[in-house]
Order: C-alpha cells, then structure tokens, then sequence
C-alpha cells in the first residue's frame, strides 16, 4: 500500500508539473521579455542580454534570501497561470461543444447552415457550369456523376456531419451528435442514456482508451487557453512574437480537438457495440440475434426516468 501512494504521488507531482509548472513558468519568463523588450526591440538580443546581465551582476539579487523570495514567487506565478489556463482550457471546452445559452447555441448553428446553403449553392453553380462546358453529354466522359453519386450528402439522419445541413452550433458537437445518431439509428437508444451503463460493464482497457483520447481533447482546450493568454500578452505590451506564438498554439489546438473528437466519436460508437448486448443482460432484458426493436424498448423503459 505504501508503495502504491508513493507511485501515486509521483504521477500526481509528474501531472503537476506538466500541466501547471512547466507552461506557467514558461509563461511567466515571457511576460519578463514581453514587458522589457516590448515592440520597438521585439527581437533586439543584445538589449535582453546586457538586462539579464545588469540582474546577475546587482547584488541586491545575490542575498540568499532574496533569492528564495524571488523563485518563490516565479513559482507561485507559474502554478497560478497554469491554474488560469486549466479552468480557461474547461471554459474552451464548452465553447467548443456549446449547449447553452440557448440563443448563442442557436444563432452559431444558424451562421453554419448559412455557410452550408452558400457553398452548396457554389458547387451546384460550379457543377452546372461544368456540364455546359462539356457539351452534350455532360460530365459523362469524366466519370464525374459516379463521382458526385459517392459524395453527394446522406439523407437519413446517420447521414449528419457528413455533407448534410448542420444542425449543431460547431463541427465538433456536429460530429458527437452524429456518432449519437448512428447509435439511435442502429440501435433506438439514446447514447445519452445508455452511455453510463456501458461505461460501467466496459473493460478496463476500453475506459483507458476512451480516457485518453478524453484527455487530449483537454490538452488541447489547454493549448487554445494559453494561446488566448499569450495573445492577450501580446496586445497588452506589443511584444509581437507572442502574438505569433498564439497563433501556432491556437492552430494546433484546433487540430488536435478536432482529431480527439473524431477518434472520440468512433471509440463511442465501437463501444456501444461490443458491451450494448452486456447493458441488457444486466439490466434483466433478454437479448436476441440482431439486436431488436423489442429488446431497444424494454431497455428504454427502464432507462426512462421515473415521474415525480
């Protein structure tokens, strides 16, 4: 047991100081070269070299005990940044996969069927004005209409995300609610309801597997956290490269939701598939070959919370 809470508490020290220490006090070492080099000397060397001698070479500095002050202080500035980037990172999560308020919710789902209906009407343009360029037979010689024929937008709701009219605020909830749908649609249960069950009788690689693809979600609503501090940083002192800094961060973080939502999705979905026949044996309901409607309603009976 002692050796588990040691183990413990070295991943716990490890995960602290990855996620809090580290960009906090990388944060806290550029707001120094933000606020002394500022835009006019924004990548004058010489200029950050003769400060960083000038505060090796006062004395003032040397004394032992200004000199714990001082790390003390880097160190409680580096753990709180990295505390405001955790919750900011939460905060991204949120506005990532929005549910409400319900206006903001509605008006960033309707700016998407907006885009959609405007790049619709370009392809149907553009795909018209092809066919008049290719004479008589029309896009034939090209093989283009087996080609449209495969790209052309699913009309069932499983179909959702992938070509058809948005009806979620951002692509990332559009891609959940799609793995939701495909499992409604496979199986007429809400994955809202029947998650937790599965969540519970799932094996403990599974849960590691849906964790981690979890975590990197977080990791990167992190990543666009600090890229809003270090752009914030950047306006409030000039210093640009801070700017350029906030840039790369907030383009990858970007990239790497999107992947995490996507792998996401899919592990979701495979896991609903491997334990929903378990979900309905424990819940008493017995469970024929496919999966059938009768065995689906019985489950969402039970499911179906109870009136007051």
């Amino acid at each position: 047991m002692t050796t588990l809470l040691q183990e413990l508490s070295k991943k716990a020290a490890e995960r602290w100081a990855a996620v809090l220490l580290g960009p906090g006090l990388l944060f806290v070492i550029g707001s120094v070269v933000a606020n002394r080099q500022r835009f006019d000397h924004a990548l004058d060397l010489d200029r950050l070299r003769a400060y960083v001698r000038a505060l090796a070479g006062d004395r003032s500095h040397q004394e032992p005990g200004r000199l714990v002050v001082a790390a003390a202080v880097v160190l409680l500035s580096s753990a709180l940044m990295g505390l405001v980037a955790t919750s900011a990172g939460r905060f991204v999560e949120h506005v990532w996969m929005p549910t409400r308020p319900r206006w903001y919710v509605d008006s960033l789902t309707r700016r998407r069927v907006s885009r959609w209906e405007r790049a619709d009407s370009a392809l149907t343009a553009a795909v018209a004005e092809a066919g008049r360029a290719a004479g008589p037979r029309p896009l034939a010689r090209y093989g283009a209409p087996r080609a449209l024929s495969r790209c052309a937008p699913s009309e069932s709701p499983a179909g959702r995300g992938l070509g058809a009219l948005p009806d979620q605020p951002t692509w990332l909830a559009q891609r959940m609610d799609g793995a939701a749908e495909r499992v409604r649609q496979r199986y007429s249960l809400d994955l809202a309801a029947i998650w937790p069950h599965v969540w519970a009788v799932a094996d403990g690689q599974v849960r590691e597997d849906v964790r981690a693809v979890r975590d990197n979600y977080a990791v990167a609503g992190r990543l666009a956290a600090w890229g809003g501090l270090y752009l914030a940083l950047a306006l409030a002192t000039g210093w640009w490269p801070a700017a350029l800094f906030a840039l790369a961060l907030l383009l990858t973080a970007r990239r790497r939701a999107r992947d995490a939502i996507d792998t996401l999705a899919v592990l979701v979905e495979s896991t609903v598939d491997l334990y929903v026949r378990d979900v309905a044996e424990r819940l008493g309901v017995a469970c024929s070959e496919p999966f059938s409607a009768a065995t689906a309603s019985r489950i969402n009976i039970i499911l179906r919370p109870a009136g007051p």
